[in-house]
């Protein structure tokens, strides 16, 4: 998803290459595809990636990295880090053009990410160039499908699940999400605002959520905010009185959650609920 905790996270494009050859000119090749300008609408880019047709020119890569740096001018945003991530089974044609694209692209500080299907080892002499176009170490930015196709085959989500918490690492988990929450009695529930009123300062050096919240708890407070930038360690008690009700409902709506007297905004807190202890009363 492209939104979570009611912020907008990540805009995604789709460009297709290995659709290369020369123009009539008899000097330029020609263009990738942009399939998908850079859009927060994640359905609209899962339409677009299931009806690619497969193309079977050469592999224009440096024409796939130029479209991406125009889509970034177009549509990226200021304070959003831009990232490419390049899905081939095939060594690039024209690799000086491509080393180019790839200088153009990292003086403006763009990431790229490999996925690289193929059974030829990664330090083979043949993956020299891959080595060198990822963003460095290329260690840490190359997934490898060592086996081809038939390995990307017999487990797509598998590898989709490694190049997204490799390249992603602060991707959010909702299997993550379940077990924070049972661990430690809370949820995390929006970003850049609250809901209530912001209560007694708990804390200005709070190393993280858990801290928070434990104090949180010890002042019997259902609600908590976490402070971020230059609140980052602020620790304040929510007066958000969180009910069962309220807490399941935020618990499956991470995307937009609600508010039922509306959101205080702030760029400056983030906010979080503590799970309602149930009692039970016994004559």
């Amino acid at each position: 998803m492209t939104t979570y905790f009611g912020q907008r996270a990540v805009k995604v494009g789709i460009i297709l290459f290995g659709n290369g050859v020369i123009m009539p000119d008899g000097q330029t090749v020609s263009p990738a595809i942009n399939a998908q300008k850079l859009t927060f609408d994640m359905e609209a880019v899962k339409g677009v990636v299931s009806g690619l047709p497969f193309k079977k020119g050469f592999t224009n890569m440096a024409q796939a990295f130029a479209m991406a740096e125009d889509m970034f001018t177009k549509g990226s945003r200021k304070n959003a880090q831009q990232s490419v991530m390049v899905v081939t089974d095939g060594q690039p044609s024209f690799s000086f053009m491509t080393a180019e694209m790839v200088e153009q692209l990292d003086d403006k500080s763009i990431m790229r990410y490999f996925t690289l299907i193929t059974e030829t080892p990664m330090k083979a002499d043949e993956m020299k160039n891959m080595r060198t176009w990822a963003s460095q170490p290329w260690e840490t930015n190359i997934v490898h499908v060592e086996g081809g196709l038939l390995m990307l085959e017999a487990d797509p989500e598998l590898w989709a699940e490694k190049a997204v918490t490799k390249f992603c690492p602060e991707a959010h988990s909702p299997m993550s999400e379940m077990y924070t929450s049972n661990l430690y009695g809370f949820q995390h529930v929006k970003d850049s605002g609250w809901c209530g009123e912001i209560g007694t300062l708990l804390s200005k050096t709070t190393q993280d959520a858990e801290a928070c919240a434990a104090l949180a708890a010890g002042a019997l407070a259902k609600s908590f905010l976490l402070g971020s930038f230059f609140r980052r360690g602020y620790c304040y008690a929510g007066t958000m009185d969180v009910a069962k009700e309220q807490w399941d409902q935020w618990a499956v709506s991470k995307q937009e959650p609600e508010c039922p007297s509306g959101w205080q905004s702030s760029m400056l807190y983030d906010f979080y609920a503590m799970e309602p202890v149930a009692a039970e009363a016994t004559a």
